[in-house]
Order: structure tokens, then sequence, then C-alpha cells
């Protein structure tokens, strides 16, 4: 998903100017263990729902239905709407990428 990498992209830029730069596999190490990235989990295990093979998986229907409620930001939400509420107001790529994937989920089942 074109918008998990958006946010990872924004959220590396201000993690390294933040703490200076990164190798890739460091950062990944951050994203994957750091309890501080938690919140970008249940859009991760999103992505792995829709990439899992087909007779592992839940329905179509069901993960565009999870797609939905979670790409829904808002500051009182889930610590993912929270901080994707904020992502989106810092950050033209994530704004366009969070306008691609409404436009997709309204085509979907």
């Amino acid at each position: 998903m074109d918008l998990h990498g958006a946010i990872v992209a924004t959220e590396r830029q201000a993690f390294e100017r933040k703490w200076g730069r990164v190798q890739a596999s460091e950062f990944l190490h951050q994203l994957i263990e750091d309890e501080a990235w938690s919140w970008l989990r249940p859009l991760s295990a999103l992505i792995v729902g829709f990439d899992a093979p087909e007779k592992a998986r839940a329905t179509d229907e069901a993960l565009f239905a999870e797609a939905r409620g979670l790409l829904k930001p808002d500051v009182a939400g889930t610590p993912f709407q929270q901080r994707y509420a904020s992502l989106l107001q810092e950050s033209p790529e994530v704004a366009y990428a969070h306008g691609v994937a409404i436009q997709a989920l309204k085509k979907s089942p």
C-alpha cells in the first residue's frame, strides 16, 4: 500500500531529524520492535492480511471494511487514528496517499 510507504517515509524523516541518520535495517528494527511505533501496527497487519494466501485470509469484504474503519483520522480515536490525523495535516505525501486509498476503497466490495 502506497499509504503505508508514505507514512513510514514521513516518520523516518522525522526520526532522523531528531536522532540522526540511521540505516534502513535499523529503522525497520525500530518499527518492528519499539513500542513507540505500536500505533502503526494495525495498518501493517492489515497489509499482511491483504497479502496473505487466499485460503488463509479474511474475506475481501472484511479486509476492506477493516481498512475503511482504520483509515478514519480521529484525534480521539485509536492510537493509529490519532497519529494518522496528525500526519494528514503534516505531510502532503500522506494526505495524497490517503486520498488515493479512500478512492480505491470507495470502489471496493
